[in-house]
């Protein structure tokens, strides 16, 4: 049949080549209009609800908000996880949902849960609404806003009101959050004893500016036919009007005001969080959210527009400086994945015209390299995909072409030795070996299956580049049988010699084999010392997830003690900054403390994040590398910053560790249980066992305890001889600092909120909270230490929840040791802890990763191996032979596991990737020796001369497909660029595996068929 379609394609070769160049037009499209990135997003299937909730403690929050909402969102179809952080005044739930969920669906399913879950957080908790649609890789832009000579209220309202409002507008943004600057408000700041006077109490107060902010309508009236609209318009528009509303009037008949009880000011809302940059003081930090599934590539781009277009509209001498820019990376990453594919189609090319000696040939071979990846690009394009390192980067040319190869090359050989023309040795080779050659091609894409199955993490991060591989190869199939039949009929002139080297080579192997011919039994030994040769190098290889992808600039986690004070958080940030940027390294240092506005990254002001935006490599001091920078800046944070604890990642690792596992680090501990002081003893253990295994750096525990409070609480006998509300307390209460939202002064299309407030806060003290007075109405004062119980003490800083059982995280990265190997002894320490009944220690992070994705492989690469094993009984018919061929994998791991030996690398996911596309291949070539073998022995030659004939017939296409497959993934292995180190691991144990699987298909195969092959020339001649 395979022969018919090659007849088929040379007569109607002008429509193939027709159909070609259609078919290569729409690749160029589709890879015009593929969507970039540098990575695959690896952030689960998640949606957060946010929950502001001023003055609540993280208990409160925790009982009040954060259970609610978890309880509500019980049961959703789909949901994995349920995962709650609860700090004072904010709660963020994360409900996780399995990859196969949409991510709009899953927020479909949880917005349906939300009225319930409003309705059981009490009145004043916090209203519960979505975090934005984004993911791990949506934070693309992020920017500095400073405007010399102005505040940083000023500076927050132009990035309110012109720069973030006009950021959002861009296709693709779904947020643009801040830190830092001072949100601006007008203060109602309220004095007790002029209230006292007047008997006015703060309810009062509220009610009047929440009335007087109101705006009306009152139909249309009708005069002498036209229609005239009658509306009221209450707006506060100075802060003057707002002096001036109407409280009461007296008994007197006087009018009392606002001014006459409070000064009105313009002043500044509660600072949640803090910003600066480059030690030149405070600025605003802007971070740009890319709504997930978007081109990352044309939302920078956007954005960039957008802030070029705003430079003449906002005000004179505002800056707005980039200082993260995903594309960047994105460029840096693809930018080694195009330089890859570039080498390895061209080594691939050099190498078939060394190993065909024929230009022609090799060029006619080689045209399937940009045909296949053209393909490639529209498959991926019509199923969403995005290009990045994983789906671009794995493509070896050198497995595309090996079908063409095996064709071309028997092409060749028939035309030198017959005499025979182009076409007819086209027809007769693909007679010959067509069903081998295609049998051989779905092998390799069947080892691609496995990949296919992951799920989670490694599932997300490997499965593009199988899609992409299988895309190519799909593709490469039938373009062997059409278009290079079709095109080399036209190419392919007269007969051809093979290299002189080759035919060297022939002869020394001609005369060799025999001699391992006629010892099986050393072939068997040969290859079991293989075998046991892989699996020892394997299991004494050090384990890890992923290699890590160099970001090029460096985040730090910085965690001081709970309860440190805004200006003591500025002015910890500024040594930071004086610490870092005298490095020549350093280009840029910028931090963010606290929580963003909208808490999608729920931080205390005791927590931030640095991010050391790093200079070109070529500007480093001379020796110096990643670790030892880092090593350097901890210790020079470490003496400007005592007592401090600093964790060193990426920014997109970072973020994306944080979404994955509710952490930040390599390894995290989850301690389980109920007790918080319980919990935070195991917790400290833990650390102890984190910090004194060999590797460990930058352990940390969630901060649990150790934030000061005041609370106060209402004594009921005392507010009913004084006939007080509770809530007149409560408002009160509010007021002192934070202030309670009543209205809002319009400006235009701005809108600032009003808040009243006492004129001054107590110190946070016994004493001086005790003679606070407050207003209680109807003339009336009384110190809050009359209407409350005062208590002093610590607290919680958060409260964590993994599906409604509180949860203290220990952090920590691995350093100069592979993850496994670490995990493995600090696992051994922990099961040494004693715990109460009801607590336990759960090991998460990249190892919980790494243990989900080998549990995986565990079951389908057998699985994967079984077929294998049919298609190969299908293209021999003989399942001995099938068992034969397959020797090859254990020879191909010997192979993939020396040169991770030599090149000093760990077992990871990616090396085991590289594993299955290694066995794919090294089966190929042993199909067509064998297939060789057995087309002789059916024409009556007996077993030995069938398989040293087979052989050194055989000897160039498997030595040219093994060479070029090796070849092309030799430019990644040798690669040093943005994303090298994932792709690494995956080319090494290729091309090492083929090396093995070539000298054994070679030399052994035979040897090791021999007896089959003896029993099959028997029944043959029988």
């Amino acid at each position: 049949m395979i022969a018919r379609i090659v007849a088929g394609a040379i007569s109607g070769r002008r429509v193939v080549i027709a159909c070609v160049i259609a078919f290569a037009a729409a690749g160029l499209r589709a890879y015009a209009t593929l969507p970039l990135d540098a990575v695959p997003d690896l952030t689960s299937v998640q949606v957060q609800v946010l929950t502001n909730a001023p003055g609540l403690s993280p208990l409160e929050v925790e009982q009040l908000v954060s259970r609610p909402i978890e309880l509500a969102m019980a049961g959703l179809p789909g949901r994995q996880l349920t995962r709650s952080i609860s700090r004072a005044g904010v709660s963020a739930v994360t409900v996780v949902f399995d990859d196969d969920v949409p991510l709009m669906s899953a927020r479909t399913l949880v917005s349906q849960r939300m009225p319930a879950a409003r309705e059981a957080i009490p009145l004043g908790a916090g209203h519960p609404d979505l975090g934005p649609p984004s993911t791990g890789l949506g934070e693309i832009f992020h920017f500095v806003v400073r405007w010399p000579g102005h505040d940083r209220r000023e500076v927050r309202t132009v990035f309110d009101w012109e720069i973030a409002r006009a950021l959002r507008t861009v296709s693709g943004v779904v947020e643009v959050n801040a830190w830092g600057g001072a949100a601006r408000q007008i203060e109602v700041r309220l004095d007790p004893a002029r209230m006292a006077a007047r008997s006015v109490d703060q309810l009062q107060v509220e009610a009047a500016l929440l009335g007087a902010g109101q705006s009306a309508g009152a139909g249309a009236i009708e005069r002498s036919g036209e229609q005239v609209l009658v509306r009221f318009d209450g707006q506060l528009r100075r802060i003057d009007d707002v002096a001036a509303q109407v409280i009461s009037t007296s008994a007197r008949g006087d009018t009392i005001r606002v001014a006459d009880i409070a000064e009105v000011v313009d002043g500044e809302a509660l600072r949640g969080s803090i910003a600066s940059a480059d030690a030149h003081g405070e600025v605003v930090y802007g971070m740009v959210q890319m709504l997930a599934g978007e081109n990352a590539q044309e939302v920078t781009a956007g954005v960039r527009a957008k802030l070029a277009a705003l430079g003449g509209v906002l005000p004179p001498g505002v800056v707005v400086e980039p200082f993260y820019d995903r594309s960047t990376l994105v460029d840096r990453v693809l930018a080694t994945v195009w330089r890859s594919l570039a080498e390895g189609g061209l080594v691939v090319i050099v190498m078939l015209l060394l190993f065909l000696g024929d230009l022609r040939a090799g060029l006619v071979v080689a045209t399937t390299i940009p045909l296949a990846l053209l393909g490639a690009f529209a498959c991926m394009r019509l199923s969403g995909m995005s290009g990045n390192l994983m789906s671009l980067g794995a493509i070896d040319f050198g497995l595309v072409v090996d079908g063409a190869v095996v064709l071309v090359e028997g092409a060749l050989a028939a035309t030198a030795l017959r005499a025979i023309s182009p076409t007819e040795a086209l027809v007769e080779e693909a007679a010959a070996v067509g069903r081998p050659i295609a049998l051989g091609v779905l092998i390799i894409a069947l080892v691609y299956v496995p990949i296919l199955l992951l799920d989670g993490v490694e599932g997300r991060l490997f499965r593009p580049m199988a899609w992409t591989v299988l895309f190519a190869l799909l593709i490469s199939l039938p373009l062997s049988f059409t278009w290079i039949p079709a095109i080399g009929s036209i190419a392919l002139r007269g007969a051809r010699k093979e290299p002189g080297w080759i035919t060297r080579l022939r002869l020394h192997y001609a005369r060799f084999l025999p001699k391992l011919l006629a010892r099986p039994l050393l072939a068997y030994a040969i290859a079991i010392t293989m075998s046991v040769g892989a699996i020892a190098l394997l299991v004494t290889r050090g384990f890890e997830f992923i290699p890590r992808l160099d970001e090029g600039d460096i985040a730090i986690e910085v965690t001081r003690p709970p309860g440190v004070s805004v200006a003591e958080a500025i002015a910890g940030d500024a040594a930071i900054e004086r610490a870092l940027m005298v490095l020549p390294e350093v280009e840029h240092v910028v931090i963010r403390t606290g929580s963003p506005d909208v808490a999608t990254d729920i931080m205390g002001i005791e927590q931030s994040d640095v991010f050391v935006m790093l200079r070109p490599r070529g500007k480093w001091r001379a020796g110096l590398d990643r670790d030892g920078l880092i090593a350097d800046c901890e210790q020079r944070l470490r003496r400007a910053l005592p007592g401090a604890v600093f964790a060193f990642t990426q920014p997109i690792e970072m973020r994306t560790h944080e979404l994955l596992g509710g952490m930040k680090s390599d390894v995290g501990i989850r301690v389980i249980g109920d007790d918080l002081a319980t919990l935070t003893r195991l917790a400290d253990e833990a650390a102890h066992a984190l910090g004194t295994t060999a590797g460990g750096a930058d352990v940390r525990v969630e901060p649990t305890s150790g934030l000061p409070m005041a609370t106060l609480r209402p004594l009921p006998e005392r507010l009913g001889r004084l006939g007080v509300r509770t809530e007149v307390l409560r408002a009160a209460v509010e007021a002192l600092r934070a202030g309670r939202v009543v209205s809002s002064l319009v400006e235009g299309d701005r809108r600032f909120p009003i808040a009243v407030r006492y004129a001054s806060a107590p110190w946070p003290d016994r004493e001086s909270l005790a003679r606070q007075p407050i207003s209680i109405g109807q003339g009336r004062q009384a110190l809050l230490g009359d209407l409350a119980e005062l208590t002093i003490g610590e607290g919680p800083a958060q409260v964590g929840r993994d599906d409604a059982r509180r949860r203290v995280v220990v952090e920590a990265n691995v350093r100069g040791r592979d993850l496994g190997s670490y995990v493995g002894e600090v696992r051994r320490k922990l099961e040494r802890i004693p715990r109460p009944a009801g607590y336990s220690f759960e090991v998460t992070g990249q190892y919980d990763h790494l243990v989900h994705a080998a549990r995986r492989l565990a079951v389908v690469v057998p699985l994967t191996l079984l077929g294998i094993a049919v298609l190969l009984y299908f293209a021999l018919g003989s399942l001995p032979l099938a068992f034969v061929v397959l020797a090859n994998i254990p020879a191909a791991a010997l192979g993939g596991a020396l040169a991770l030996l030599v090149t000093g690398l760990p077992l990871s996911i990616s090396a085991a990737v590289g594993f299955i596309a290694l066995f794919g291949v090294a089966t190929l070539n042993g199909v067509v020796l064998i297939s060789a073998a057995t087309h002789r022995i059916a024409r009556g030659e007996g077993a030995l001369e069938s398989l040293a004939h087979a052989a050194a017939e055989r000897l160039r296409p498997v030595l040219t497909t093994a060479a070029v497959a090796a070849i092309g993934f030799l430019p990644m292995a040798l690669q040093r660029g943005a994303g090298a180190e994932v792709q690494r691991p995956l080319a090494s144990v290729v091309i090492g595996g083929l090396i093995t699987a070539t000298v054994l298909t070679l030399l052994l195969l035979p040897a090791l068929a021999r007896h089959i092959f003896e029993r099959q020339a028997r029944a043959t001649r029988s």
